[in-house]
């Protein structure tokens, strides 16, 4: 490859050499490190574990592994282009409708499932078919994501209640020095 990528004029192959000294390769890396250093930091927080941050990232892993192969560094950048100038356009002008749209659905399909008699047949349903109609890579990354999203559930909740703790310790010590206040003015 490297042969015949070499320039021929009138059939005769000039080779030149590169001579790189070493304030060549300082250079380079100093332009290079910042951005690797950059790259590994977001990839440490990408993938640290937390519940949450597995939620964010899990789909666009999953998106990545199915159309991979359709995505190539001219199409890659030329997306990044588009969104990067449509996006935050398009965020500005409909986010307000599309957050009434969601909390509609929501409270429509909580509703709808508040006043359903027969859960569990529901809910056996729905798995049955989705057991049914996926494949097993599909099955394994359902059963990540549930176990991430139990996680996260469990996470939610000791953090709650260590805020709840909190404000328990915060209105004790506010009675506690109210009361002194209070036996202070007495005397």
């Amino acid at each position: 490859m490297l042969v015949g990528s070499q320039t021929c004029r009138n059939g005769i192959r000039t080779n030149r050499e590169v001579k790189l000294k070493e304030e060549d390769v300082l250079r380079a890396a100093r332009v290079v490190l910042p951005a690797v250093n950059f790259a590994i930091s977001k990839a440490g927080e990408l993938f640290s574990g937390e519940p949450s941050m597995t939620l964010k990232v899990a789909p666009w892993l999953l998106i990545g592994y199915e159309y991979g192969h359709i995505v190539t560094f001219k199409r890659l950048c030329a997306l990044g282009f588009f969104i990067g100038f449509t996006g935050p356009k398009l965020y500005s002008l409909y986010s307000v409708q599309i957050c009434k749209k969601g909390e509609n659905m929501k409270a429509r399909i909580l509703e709808a499932w508040g006043g359903c008699s027969h859960k569990k047949i529901v809910a056996g349903s729905a798995v049955t078919v989705f057991w049914n109609l996926t494949s097993i890579k599909t099955r394994i990354f359902a059963a990540f994501i549930c176990l991430v999203i139990f996680r996260w559930y469990r996470q939610q909740l000791t953090w709650t209640e260590e805020v709840e703790e909190e404000g328990q310790q915060q209105v004790k010590k506010t009675l506690t020095l109210v009361e002194s206040v209070k036996v202070d003015q007495r005397y």
